[in-house]
């Protein structure tokens, strides 16, 4: 009897390294994908808390912002108007002591004009030395008001001749000095206020006299 003989049993297939490699991608890629997925969903669940705060931070500080310059403004309305306050008090009590300084301090006295009269040259022989000694005089009265000139023209000859006699009266000597020339002037002022009519004014409104020509020979 014949023995059939043995088929050789089957080989193992070898597999191709390109499909190795495509398979090995698959899952590589296939894991990343999954990984990719889970972080997505980890973000987008884990912000939702974090904008919530965020949010009510943001509407707190939106609340805080305008009391805050309310509070400002306010302060700085008081503080203006108590600066005009006190302002519009320093001007005051300036007005008031300026009108106060005002009261105290007397007006100045207008000063009155004065009238001047000048009196025509008198020429007299001078006493003693012989009668050869003789004194040239002119003047000037200083009159406190104009008014007084009327009266003393109408009044003029008693003047002149009580002048006369005084100028008479006087020597060279006299006459030489400063100082008998000072009292000189005093004489004839008290001679031209003299027949002028007694007021208010002692001095009768004859305040100076000024001589004009002054001349001993």
């Amino acid at each position: 009897m014949a023995i059939a003989p043995k088929k050789p049993a089957p080989s193992a297939t070898a597999v191709p390294a390109s499909a190795a490699t495509s398979a090995s991608a698959a899952t590589s890629a296939s894991a990343a994908t999954s990984a990719s997925a889970a972080t997505s969903a980890a973000l987008k669940t884990v912000p939702k808390s974090a904008d919530v705060a965020a949010g009510a931070k943001t509407k707190k500080h939106g609340k805080v912002m305008p009391i805050l310059a309310a509070a400002v403004f306010a302060a700085g309305a008081g503080g203006g108007g108590w600066f005009y306050l006190q302002h519009r008090g320093a001007e005051a009590k300036g007005a008031e002591a300026k009108g106060a300084d005002a009261k105290s301090v007397p007006a100045p006295e207008k000063k009155k004009i004065s009238a001047f009269l000048p009196i025509d040259q008198f020429t007299v022989n001078l006493a003693g030395g012989g009668g050869d000694r003789f004194l040239q005089i002119a003047f000037t009265l200083e009159l406190a008001d104009p008014k007084i000139a009327d009266e003393l023209k109408q009044q003029m000859p008693v003047v002149r001749g009580r002048l006369l006699l005084l100028l008479a009266s006087k020597t060279a000597e006299e006459l030489g000095s400063t100082a008998g020339k000072l009292k000189l002037m005093g004489e004839i002022l008290a001679d031209a206020r003299a027949p002028l009519a007694a007021g208010e004014n002692p001095n009768k409104g004859v305040a100076n006299v000024h001589f004009s020509a002054f001349v001993i020979q």
